[in-house]
C-alpha cells in the first residue's frame, strides 16, 4: 500500500513538472522517458517488437526497431502529458486538442437514440476523451478499466469527471451503458484491448485473430444507435487533431452475424487508422495473446 500511495506522489511530480514544460520540451522528454521505458522492461519490449514484426512481416529489421522506438516514445509523451493534465485548466487541455468535425455528435443526437463512439490507444486517449465532452459541450459516459493502483485509480477517476464526463467500470459498464443510451446520452469506449475469449469475437486484425469487444456493435444494432469512431493525430507542433467519422450501420441486422460483421467492420477501421500512423498506436499492449 505504501508503495502504491508513493507512485502516486511520483505521478503528481512528474505532471507538476511536465505541467511546466512547453509542448516542445515536453516531446523531448517524453523521447527520454520512451527511451527509458523501453530499456528497462525486456519483457514488454519483447512483446512490443514480436506485435510490430507480426504486423508489418513485409518490412525488414530497420523498419520495425525504428517502430519499436517511435511507439515508446509516443508512450513517452503521452504518460507526462497524462500526469500534467491535473496542473492544468480545463481549457488548456482543450487548445491542445482539436475537432474537424466536432459538429457531427449534434447532428447525431438529433435523431435522439444516442451515441456510441469509439476510438483505441491512439496517441492520448485521455486528452481524446476530456476535450470531446469540452469541445461539444456534452457529458460522456466514459467505459474504463480499472488500474491495479487504487490511488492511481481514484487520481485518473476524478481527473476524467473533472471534464464534466461520467464513468463507470467495465465490469459493470452494461446497465449504465443502455440507461444512457435511452436518454440520449453519448458513451465512449476503447475498443483495441484484448477482450474475453469466452464471450466476444474473434476477427482478423493485422493479420492474426484478435478477441474483440462485442459491445460496442451489439450495441449500436440492438438499440438502432449511431456509431462513431474517433482517429486522434499527434501534428507537427505536438498539438492533436480528431476526426470523427460515422460507421455504416443500417446494412446490418442486431443478430449474432450482424454483430459479427460490424465488429469486423470497425476492427478494420481502427487497423487503417494504425496503418496511417503506426508509432502512434500503443504496441505495447500484448493484443494478441489469445491468439489461435
Amino acid at each position: 500500500m505504501i508503495l502504491q500511495y508513493a507512485l502516486l506522489i511520483l505521478l503528481r511530480c512528474t505532471g507538476y513538472l511536465s505541467a511546466a514544460l512547453p509542448i516542445w520540451a515536453l516531446q523531448k522528454a517524453g523521447r527520454i522517458l520512451g527511451f527509458i521505458l523501453m530499456s528497462i522492461s525486456s519483457k514488454r519490449t519483447a512483446i512490443t517488437l514480436d506485435n510490430i514484426k507480426n504486423a508489418f512481416p513485409e518490412k525488414d529489421a530497420t523498419y520495425h526497431k525504428e517502430l519499436l522506438k517511435g511507439s515508446y516514445a509516443n508512450l513517452g509523451i503521452v504518460l507526462l502529458e497524462i500526469a500534467a493534465m491535473y496542473f492544468l485548466s480545463n481549457d488548456k487541455i482543450a487548445q491542445r486538442m482539436k475537432f474537424t468535425n466536432i459538429e457531427l455528435l449534434h447532428h447525431i443526437l438529433e435523431r435522439g437514440k444516442g451515441i456510441v463512439i469509439i476510438s483505441g490507444h491512439l496517441t492520448n486517449w485521455e486528452y481524446l476523451a476530456f476535450t470531446a465532452g469540452i469541445h461539444a459541450t456534452l457529458s460522456f459516459l466514459l467505459v474504463a478499466k480499472s488500474q491495479k493502483n487504487p490511488f492511481i485509480d481514484s487520481a485518473i477517476t476524478a481527473l476524467r469527471r473533472r471534464g464534466g464526463n461520467m464513468t463507470v467500470d467495465m465490469d459493470t459498464a452494461a446497465r449504465p451503458l443502455i440507461q444512457a443510451l435511452q436518454q440520449n446520452q453519448p458513451v465512449a469506449l476503447l475498443i483495441d484491448q484484448a477482450a474475453d475469449p469466452r464471450k466476444d469475437v474473434h476477427i482478423p486484425f493485422f493479420g492474426r485473430n484478435a478477441v474483440v469487444f462485442e459491445a460496442p456493435a451489439a450495441l449500436a444494432l440492438r438499440f438502432d444507435t449511431p456509431l462513431v469512431f474517433a482517429v486522434p493525430v499527434r501534428t507537427m507542433d505536438g498539438t492533436y487533431s480528431v476526426t470523427l467519422t460515422e460507421i455504416k450501420t443500417d446494412d446490418v441486422f442486431a443478430n449474432k452475424d450482424g454483430i459479427l460483421e460490424l465488429t469486423k467492420r470497425h476492427t478494420a477501421f481502427l487497423e487503417q487508422a494504425i496503418r496511417e500512423h503506426p508509432e502512434q498506436w500503443t504496441w505495447q499492449h500484448n493484443r494478441w495473446k489469445y491468439h489461435v
